[in-house]
């Protein structure tokens, strides 16, 4: 080991680094030759002079947690309960510890976690911060042997809580040789700076047995890691929003006409902005649009006339046409940028609500859903129930697990992508075939007590004195369809059911909207003779 190694002449270069960047580490441990250990904790400012007179760490890892104090006053013990924080030190991350009983492990402060409100993924070992946009953004990344927190987080923390982050640092290096060998002599030194203070010593290894030991060099001090002074916290929503502009028609030469979905520059009903276009402006989107939502169901809910995200925002739209989506202009300027952003880049420079809309937003009137992947979502959902308080279970079982989501994801495809329809065929079959419920099913079966899926169906169909060979023709041949379209190749079991769902004659989009209207002509056929006295919707012109 040369001679500079004891000097840590590469580590003390990059004191100055510490608590910049990217991401800031807060722990770290390396047992071995060269020993190594970060931890950190946040200082309350009226104590950085005297946590500066002192390069020794103001709290070692393990401590921090609450506890009782006692003391005594005219003779008497007088206990009380103290936090780290009363005393102007506390950890920024606790090592938890259950004296072998139970494994110990890491974890980040409470306050910290509370503040950012922090999600724990316990599969991945990292904290995750989720923005007011509903996007998910790594914030901690943990390790067995090592703790990172996103800095700018750690600096807007500091802020708000008026206190430094000290970074401790205590490094160990040991040689072979002995001081003499080096040529070197045994030497302590001190050096203090703005906002750091270390100290090198160098010497003979004592308590050592191992050969590779003889000499030993240490470096301990401390970096002091200032707030974000640019930092102004929102608390009553001052920060100026931003708002893009958005193709609202065309003028009278065919160019793009533009204007901001800002609220407060919009006329509306009123008197506001008189001349300016009116909150009810119809801006048209492409449907694929709606691709981001549909692929993460865990997140997004695309409904009838609606698009939420979680709990965080959600926007009224009008997805009751087959070719495009229609939002109104000011509703556009209650999305962040970020996802005004995404829709600017489906915008089409024409286009109007749908009836649907109309009669809902203008009128003020009740309307079942237009498309038909939508009006066959809430026929199955009323259909389900009714049939639920007639005999006292679902015809069709919920999904659970993996499947649960299957039923938000069911829609007419967005565009005439052979993937997108086999997957949407497959989600349909899941929903409306799959789901059966055999079990209670079994129960009103007498003869082909070993019959499963749509032969059971059938058969308890026929012992209720039902029968209905075009339905159930249209289901074996659905569930044919899911077979042919999800197998690694399309063969002659696919080709031949083209001539009945009329494959190659229509859109693949087109193929599936039939579908789904055969759906709910089932439905309605079930209804009609199994829940006739059911109250009916108002019904859209499916069967012309």
């Amino acid at each position: 080991m040369a001679e500079e190694d004891l000097s840590f002449a590469g580590f003390i270069a990059e004191i100055d680094g510490l608590g910049k960047g990217e991401w800031t580490t807060v722990y770290s441990s390396r047992d071995g030759v060269d020993g190594v250990a970060i931890y950190s904790a946040l200082i309350k400012n009226t104590l950085v002079k005297m946590a500066l007179k002192h390069p020794s760490w103001d709290i070692q890892i393990g401590d921090g947690g609450p506890g009782l104090e006692s003391s005594f006053r005219d003779g008497k013990e007088q206990t009380r309960y103290v936090r780290s924080s009363d005393k102007g030190v506390e950890p920024l991350v606790l090592n938890r510890s259950f004296h072998d009983i139970r494994p110990g492990y890491w974890e980040i402060s409470e306050d910290f976690r509370l503040y950012f409100n922090l999600y724990d993924d316990k599969s991945s070992r990292k904290l995750l911060r989720i923005d007011d946009n509903g996007d998910e953004h790594e914030a901690v990344l943990m390790k067995n042997d090592e703790i990172k927190i996103k800095t700018f987080l750690i600096r807007q923390y500091l802020t708000v809580r008026k206190m430094k982050l000290a970074i401790f640092f205590d490094y160990h290096l040991f040689s072979p040789r002995t001081i003499e060998e080096l040529g070197i002599e045994e030497d302590s030194v001190e050096k203090k700076g703005a906002g750091f203070i270390y100290s090198v010593s160098v010497g003979r290894s004592m308590g050592f047995s191992d050969d590779t030991k003889k000499s030993h060099g240490r470096l301990l001090g401390k970096k002091l890691v200032s707030s974000d002074s640019s930092f102004k916290p929102d608390i009553l929503g001052r920060q100026k929003k931003q708002y893009i502009d958005f193709i609202i028609g065309a003028d009278d030469n065919g160019r793009e006409t533009l204007f901001t979905c800002n609220e407060a520059e919009l006329s509306n009903y009123f008197g506001a902005n008189p001349g300016a276009p009116h909150y009810l402006t119809p801006v048209c989107f492409r449907k694929e649009v709606l691709n981001k939502y549909y692929s993460q169901p865990e997140k997004y809910t695309v409904s009838d006339g609606y698009l939420s995200c979680g709990a965080l925002w959600s926007l009224h739209i009008d997805n009751n046409q087959p070719e495009a989506v229609m939002v109104f202009l000011g509703d556009l300027g209650h999305l962040s940028h970020t996802e005004q952003m995404y829709w600017r880049g489906f915008n089409l420079p024409s286009g109007n609500m749908s009836r649907v809309a109309f009669k809902r937003s203008i009128l003020g009137q009740f309307t079942t859903p237009q498309t038909a992947d939508l009006y066959f979502k809430q026929k199955f959902l009323a259909f389900n129930e009714y049939w639920k308080k007639k005999f006292g279970w679902e015809l069709f079982r919920s999904l659970i697990g993996k499947d649960e989501y299957a039923f938000k994801i069911l829609r007419v495809p967005l565009t005439n992508d052979q993937r997108e329809f086999d997957e949407q065929i497959a989600t349909l079959t899941k929903v409306f075939i799959d789901s059966l419920n055999e079990k209670e099913l079994a129960k009103g079966i007498t003869n082909k007590e070993n019959a499963k899926g749509l032969d059971k169906f059938e058969t308890w169909l026929q012992s209720q004195h039902f029968r209905s060979d075009p339905m159930m023709q249209f289901l074996r041949k659905l569930q044919a369809l899911r077979s042919a379209s999800t197998a690694h190749r399309k063969g002659d079991n696919y080709e031949k059911l083209k001539p009945f769902f009329e494959m190659g004659e229509k859109e693949l989009a087109d193929v599936l909207e039939d579908i789904l209207i055969k759906c709910v002509w089932t439905l309605r056929t079930l209804e009609k003779y199994f829940l006739p006295n059911i109250p009916t919707e108002e019904d859209v012109d499916y069967d012309d």
